[in-house]
C-alpha cells in the first residue's frame, strides 16, 4: 500500500518519521537523541524557586478552634467560600492561605481587638479537622489541561474523621494529584520547570524526581492554584512509563480484519477499545490487536498504520510500519514509536490475502454464469 503523507513540520517524536535521515521533520531533532534511544531525561537546569512546603488552609477546609474557658468561640469551622472565619460576635476573619501559626496569630489579635479578651496570657490553639478538595487550573504539557478538582474525601468518611480526631492529611492535595487530574504529563515536559502560580507571585519547582528516584519540590496547593508545566524541545522516553505523575494505563482504539465484513458485529476487535500499560510501544500493540503471527506466507506482508494527533500542531499525524520489518528488524525501536492516550491502530491484509479475496470475488461472478449456461430450458 502507498505510505500515508504527512504535512512537512514536527512530528512528535523521531519515531514516526518516515524517512529517519529527514532530521527537519522531528521538532527534537537539533537537540536531542536520536530515534530508539531509550530511558532519555533532560538534564536538570538551575531555573528552582520551590515554596517553603508549609500546609495551607483553604476555603472548605474544617478547623477546631479552642479558646480555655470559653465555649462560646470554642468549636469547629469551615472556612467560608471568601476565605473567612465567621466567629460569635466579631467580623470575619481572614484564614485562607494561612498556616496553622499564622491564622493563631489572626485570631488572636482580632479577638483582641474587639476587646472579647483581654491579657497578655491569653492563648488559643487551632487544629485542622478535615481539609477540602480544592480547585485549581493546569496548563502547558499535560494530555489534559483545564480545570481540576484533587484532594478531599468521600461524604461516608466525612462524619467519622472529623468527630473522632483532630488532624488531617491533606492526601492527593499536592503538585503529584494535580499532574494526575490533568491526564498526566506529556512526554515532552520540562520537569525542571514546573510553575507554580499562587497569589501573583511565580514558584519554579523541579519534579524530575518523580522519575529518577530524587527528590521533588512537593507542595500542599490551595484554591485558586494554577500550575504551568513547561513544555520541553526534545521527546524524553524517560517519562513514558506508568508513574506518580504520568498515566498508568491508556485506551488505544484497534481494527484488525483479516477478511472483509458484512456488519461491524462480526468485526469483534472493532467493537470497543483496549486500555494497555503506558508505555507500551507500537509492535506490543499490533500484537494486541491479533495482527502478529499466523500464517507466515499469507501474513509476513501484512502492514500496521498507527494514527495519532500531535499535541503539539494539534493535527493528524498517520504512519505505516511494516509488521514483518518490525519484527525482524535489530533497530527496531528506531522504527516503533510508543503508543500515546487515544491512539488509533489499524491493521492491513498481505498482497496474498488481497489476492484470494480477489479470486473470490471472481468466483461470484463467474459462477452465476457458468450456472445459467448448464441449465437446460425445459
Amino acid at each position: 500500500m502507498e505510505p500515508p503523507g504527512n504535512h512537512d513540520g514536527p512530528l512528535y517524536d523521531l519515531e514516526k518519521a518516515a524517512d529517519l535521515r529527514a532530521a527537519n521533520l522531528s521538532f527534537t531533532a537539533n537537540q536531542c537523541p536520536p530515534a530508539g534511544t531509550t530511558l532519555y531525561i533532560m538534564p536538570a537546569n538551575q531555573r528552582r524557586s520551590p515554596l517553603t512546603p508549609a500546609i495551607r488552609y483553604s476555603p472548605g477546609d474544617r478547623v477546631n478552634i479552642l479558646v480555655p474557658g470559653s465555649q462560646e468561640f470554642t468549636a469547629d469551622y469551615v472556612i467560608g467560600a471568601d476565605g473567612l472565619i465567621r466567629m460569635p460576635f466579631i467580623p470575619g476573619v481572614r484564614a485562607a492561605g494561612l498556616t496553622d501559626g499564622e491564622l493563631t496569630t489572626n485570631l488572636q489579635r482580632t479577638l483582641l481587638k474587639h476587646r472579647m479578651f483581654s491579657g497578655d496570657d491569653f492563648r488559643i490553639s487551632v487544629r485542622p479537622v478535615l481539609f477540602s478538595a480544592v480547585n485549581i487550573t493546569i496548563s502547558g504539557a499535560v494530555f489534559l489541561p483545564g480545570r481540576v478538582m484533587i484532594g478531599g474525601v468521600r461524604d461516608s468518611d466525612k462524619g467519622e474523621r472529623a468527630m473522632n480526631k483532630f488532624g488531617d492529611n491533606p492526601a492527593d492535595r499536592d503538585v503529584a494529584g494535580a499532574l494526575r487530574g490533568a491526564g498526566g504529563v506529556r512526554p515532552d515536559a520540562d520537569l525542571n520547570h514546573v510553575v507554580l502560580q499562587r497569589a501573583g507571585r511565580q514558584y519554579v519547582l523541579d519534579w524530575r524526581g518523580a522519575l529518577t528516584g530524587r527528590p521533588v519540590d512537593d507542595i500542599i496547593l490551595i484554591e485558586g492554584d494554577h500550575i504551568e508545566v513547561g513544555e520541553a524541545n526534545c521527546f524524553q522516553s524517560g517519562l513514558v512509563r506508568p508513574s506518580q505523575i504520568t498515566p498508568p494505563g491508556i485506551r488505544i482504539f484497534q481494527s484488525n480484519l483479516t477478511q472483509p465484513v458484512n456488519s461491524n458485529a462480526n468485526s469483534a476487535i472493532g467493537q470497543q477499545s483496549q486500555n494497555i500499560p503506558y508505555g507500551t510501544r507500537l509492535l506490543a500493540g499490533l500484537v494486541a490487536a491479533n495482527c502478529v503471527g499466523g500464517s507466515l506466507a499469507s501474513n509476513a506482508r501484512r502492514f500496521g498504520v498507527l494514527i495519532s494527533r500531535n499535541p503539539k500542531t494539534h493535527k493528524t499525524e498517520v504512519i505505516q510500519r511494516s509488521i514483518e520489518e518490525l519484527v525482524r528488524s535489530p533497530d527496531r525501536d528506531s522504527l516503533n514509536p510508543y503508543l500515546m492516550p487515544d491512539d488509533s491502530i489499524a491493521c492491513y491484509d498481505s498482497g496474498v490475502i488481497d489476492a484470494k479475496e480477489f479470486a473470490n470475488v471472481l468466483q461470484s461472478l463467474f459462477v452465476p454464469v457458468q450456472t445459467a449456461h448448464t441449465v437446460k430450458p425445459w
